[in-house]
């Protein structure tokens, strides 16, 4: 049997699923199994990876969404070990090797996790998760709703101890892996991870891998929903299991196919689909920190931040009875939580909700062309260029340039989201 299960779902991304499928080929450890679930594409899949390498599996199945997908993979995996890989991503070749020597030289731990880079494909530099998640967004949720959870020990800077408990130094097990990729100082962090996981992703599914046991006690991915359930299956993992993660970059996730160009279908928590998305991970909030007995002020404070978060993704939209019912939960005199009002006035006043969405687009669009001119992530001169180019030819997308976020995403970056997993 193979040491390793990969599971990649895929529903019609003939144009990027090469990219995910030559990484594993790449991985210098070579004992897996890949079994591609095809939830129903209809462009060519199969063809694409026809022969390609007798360890890959190819499972068919009605279209039933990305959960059911992974469960189907789980339900035919026979490694020792279980991973997850989306079939727009890639993993670098270290991946499976640096995860399998942890997991084989700890048998008392059941998962293990690493740092990934995400390509928004603006020409910016990737963004290193989850340090960037903890540092920036989730220090900011912290300070508005006055919490002192996430504060550092004096005289500490590391900013995984925030979350994690302790760390030191990769041992033996990955010493030959990190010194060959240049990382000799590389540290390992553990601790008890489900109290902070109400902040929001503080790992990625596609670089973490699991024992066959860990899955067998947690129970599989929820599939009542489309999307938010891989934040559910992570919560319950790190609320069985105490946490480990290796401060080593394994994986690249991309929002553009190769070339620049769009996905061919589009992430699951943006574009039309990201309203749901809020909705689905606001009720598994619910479910695993904000139940109807809750009593804890900071949990319930933080959760008028993820109604926030879905009003801003309904408006956008133009769904405006979705919109105020989640902004008047959010709606509040505390930081970042007072913009709920005039959202509110906004949904309310508008005519009809093609003109409510229209408005709060244009508005947020505005809004994140500042901040990437004030970050230096959009030069004076390209703004201008697109600004001319949408009043002189509105309808015909600049080949091969990308515009930026979608419109739904463009006000998130002070609201509780992941990286678009």
């Amino acid at each position: 049997m193979p040491e390793v299960s990969i599971v990649l779902p895929t529903f019609n991304r003939v144009d990027v699923i090469g990219r995910a499928v030559s990484s594993v080929l790449r991985q210098t450890f070579a004992d897996w199994e890949l079994i591609v679930v095809d939830d129903g594409s209809t462009d060519g899949t199969r063809e694409r990876l026809d022969g390609l390498d007798p360890r890959l599996r190819y499972i068919e199945q009605p279209n039933q969404g990305v959960y059911v997908a992974r469960n189907t993979g789980l339900a035919a995996a026979r490694g020792r070990f279980v991973t997850f890989l989306d079939s727009d991503d890639e993993w670098l070749p270290h991946f499976l090797a640096l995860t399998t020597a942890y997991l084989r030289a700890h048998p008392d731990r059941q998962w293990v996790t690493t740092e990934f880079l995400e390509d928004l494909g603006d020409g910016s530099t990737p963004i290193l998760h989850d340090r960037h998640d903890i540092s920036v967004l989730y220090c900011g949720f912290a300070r508005a709703i006055r919490s002192r959870a996430l504060l550092l020990p004096t005289g500490v800077t590391d900013d995984y101890l925030r979350v994690y408990e302790r760390k030191r130094i990769v041992g033996p097990w990955g010493r030959e892996i990190v010194e060959a990729l240049g990382q000799g100082d590389a540290m390992l962090y553990q601790g008890h991870l489900f109290p902070h996981m109400r902040w929001g992703y503080l790992n990625w599914l596609p670089v973490t891998l699991c024992t066959r046991e860990a899955i067998a006690q947690i129970g599989p991915f929820a599939t009542h929903t489309r999307s938010a359930a891989d934040y559910h299956f992570l919560a319950r993992l790190s609320r069985a299991f105490s946490a480990s993660m290796i401060a080593v970059p394994s994986a690249i996730k991309y929002e553009r196919a190769a070339g620049n160009q769009p996905l061919a279908q589009s992430h699951l928590a943006t574009g039309s689909g990201a309203y749901r998305f809020e909705v689905n991970k606001l009720d598994f909030f619910d479910e695993l920190y904000a139940g109807p007995d809750c009593t804890d002020v900071q949990t319930l404070r933080l959760r008028r931040h993820y109604c926030l978060a879905a009003g801003h993704r309904a408006l956008g939209l133009g769904l405006r009875q979705a919109a105020i019912g989640h902004l008047r939960q959010a709606a509040a005199p505390q930081r970042q939580l007072w913009v709920a009002w005039p959202m509110l006035a906004l949904a309310r006043l508008a005519p009809s909700d093609a003109l409510a969405g229209r408005s709060y687009a244009g508005w947020s669009r505005g809004l994140d062309v500042v901040r990437r001119l004030l970050t230096g992530r959009l030069s004076p001169a390209t703004a201008l260029r697109k600004a001319l180019h949408r009043v002189l030819k509105p309808s015909t997308p600049l080949h091969g340039q990308d515009d930026g976020p979608t419109v739904t995403d463009a006000a998130l970056a002070n609201l509780p989201h992941p990286p678009a997993r």
